[in-house]
């Protein structure tokens, strides 16, 4: 596994867990004698009061992982995302633009997320149930 961390963003990235023989993916979570096990630890900020947590999801189901952990304070509120180098959180994508999208944080109303006119636009998948509301053409929170 490799990491790549400044004080407000944590980068995670592994290659598939797998059996050297078989090739059999590992499970990332696993459950024996009622305790759950990780392969992976996601450590979250334990200084900053407001983070997210963030997939890049591989083409190739299984084969890779990306996790980007931000946390947001009063002087870093946004990070610019996308596949270039001048981006804070770098998405290894050709389908990503240079500069694809901002996510930003307010106190009063949470995250957004705002679409930098990319190419081919933005899609958010969500693991937990959450409130999205289209705000205006390139605003979703």
């Amino acid at each position: 596994m490799q990491s790549k961390e400044t004080p407000q963003i944590t980068t995670l990235f592994w290659r598939n867990f797998e059996c050297e023989l078989c090739k059999y993916a590992y499970p990332y979570l696993f459950k024996t004698s009622d305790r759950v096990y990780k392969l992976v630890d996601i450590k979250t900020p334990t200084q900053a009061q407001n983070f997210i947590v963030m997939e890049s999801l591989a083409l190739e189901k299984n084969s890779s992982r990306t996790i980007h952990v931000m946390a947001f304070s009063d002087e870093y509120s946004q990070f610019t995302m996308g596949r270039g180098h001048e981006s804070q959180v770098r998405v290894n994508d050709i389908s990503v633009s240079r500069t694809h999208a901002l996510i930003k944080f307010r106190k009063d109303d949470g995250v957004y997320l705002a679409d930098n006119k990319s190419k081919f636009g933005t899609l958010i998948l969500l693991r937990q149930p959450s409130r999205l509301l289209v705000k205006d053409e390139n605003y979703l929170f």
